[in-house]
Parts: C-alpha cells; sequence; structure tokens
C-alpha cells in the first residue's frame, strides 16, 4: 500500500495545527503533496520530514499568483525523475511530477496547483489548457497515475471534466465530497463562498483501499489522503 497526502498548507499559517498534523502523519504516510510551500515553511517540513526526499518546483505567473511546490517521499522508495509541468505555459498553474519506484512499481505522480484567478474558478482557455497539457504528459506514460492538488476549480467545469472523458476517476465526485475548504476559507471570502478547489484524478488500474477528506483547521484547505495498492 502507498498513502499520499495532498493538501495546500497556506504557507504553515495556522502554525502548531499543521505543524502537528505533518508530525502525527508522517509516521504512516509515504508522499506529501504540498501547494504553497514558500521558503519561510521550508525548513519546518525539512524538520518534521527528516525521512523524506523533498522535490521543488515554483513558477510565478503574475503579480498575484505564483505557485511555490513540495512532493516529500519517503526515503526507501526511488525518486527516480522528476519534472516541472506547464513551466514555460503563460496564464497556468504549475505541476510538480515525480515518477517513484514503490512496492507496487513504478508510480507517475503529479503534485499540481492550479492558476487561481479569476477566483470564481470557472472554465477559460488558461483553465482547459492546463488540464489538457496534464493529460497530454500522462497519456505518454506507462503504469499507474496519480494527479492531485489545489486546482483551483469549480466541479462542473470542461477543466474538471477533461480528466474523467480521458478515463481517471474524480475522486471528489466518486466519493461524494462535500468540500475542500473550511470556515478559514468562508471567513476571508464570505461574500464569495467556495466549496471545491482540490481534486485526486487517479488512472486505470489504480487500486484504491480508502480515500478520505478530513475536516480540519490545519489550513484554509482540507488535506485529501488517498491509499492506493
Amino acid at each position: 500500500m502507498v498513502r499520499i497526502i495532498f493538501l495546500n498548507v497556506w504557507n504553515g499559517r495556522t502554525g502548531d495545527p499543521f505543524r502537528d498534523f505533518i508530525r502525527e502523519h508522517s509516521a504512516t504516510t509515504d508522499i506529501f503533496c504540498l501547494q504553497e510551500v514558500y521558503d519561510a515553511i521550508k525548513p519546518t517540513c525539512e524538520d518534521l520530514l527528516p525521512d523524506f526526499t523533498a522535490s521543488y518546483g515554483y513558477k510565478r505567473a503574475g503579480d498575484h499568483d505564483d505557485f511555490p511546490q513540495a512532493t516529500y517521499v519517503r526515503k526507501g522508495l526511488e525518486v527516480r525523475s522528476s519534472a516541472l509541468l506547464l513551466e514555460n505555459v503563460p496564464g497556468t498553474g504549475l505541476g510538480l511530477y515525480t515518477e517513484i519506484r514503490t512496492k507496487m512499481g513504478v508510480l507517475h505522480l503529479a503534485n499540481v496547483h492550479g492558476v487561481a484567478y479569476p477566483g470564481e474558478k470557472l472554465d477559460n482557455p488558461e483553465r482547459i489548457r492546463q488540464s489538457r497539457a496534464m493529460v497530454d504528459f500522462f497519456r505518454t506514460l506507462d503504469g499507474p497515475k496519480v494527479i492531485g492538488g489545489d486546482f483551483n476549480l469549480h466541479p462542473d467545469t470542461e477543466s474538471v471534466r477533461l480528466f474523467a472523458e480521458h478515463g481517471y476517476l474524480d475522486l471528489i465526485k466518486e466519493f461524494n465530497v462535500r468540500t475542500t475548504r473550511n470556515r478559514l476559507a468562508w471567513d476571508l471570502y464570505p461574500e464569495n463562498r467556495q466549496y471545491h478547489s482540490d481534486y485526486v484524478f487517479t488512472g486505470p488500474g489504480v487500486q484504491i483501499q480508502s480515500f478520505a477528506v478530513p475536516h480540519n483547521e490545519i489550513s484554509d484547505h482540507l488535506p485529501l489522503i488517498l491509499e492506493i495498492e
């Protein structure tokens, strides 16, 4: 079994609740795919995850949109390669790809942070291009595929449906997840309360043991916890 947590960490702004969550789950989690890991919080993450190998990615997409990402893989699992997706595509977010050898074989994994603006999270050409680029990249790879993170997308968009149209399972829809946000997000934008932003898509052949989105306030996003075998 491989256990993966996807989380926009909000640069660790909640302090102890964030640190306690990472510390608690570090013993049982194989891979952390984290978004908004700015330089200020990197040392904390590395201190909390000494038994993990880090891969980092960064992209600035505009004055108010940038994407510092980190994927931490437990030592003992081989990180065979990594790459940045969408790095040079204007108006889009960033994907941090890693190819990992696990007990189950090679796993192809993307840690994604989609472009945040416009803030209503609806389709536009850049967001559709973003999803198509992910699908096109993974089409060239053989083996289990998992794509997850903070996509900044409303569920009822072509940008989300594209994954299902290409054979991926949308776990937010499949498990009827009502929200990936919490009070911390809703208090910031009371006039624009949104319930979904984060997704996990699994490719054909990925055997899902469990998927959970526990409600907590470790960030303004909820963690997505996936176990596959």
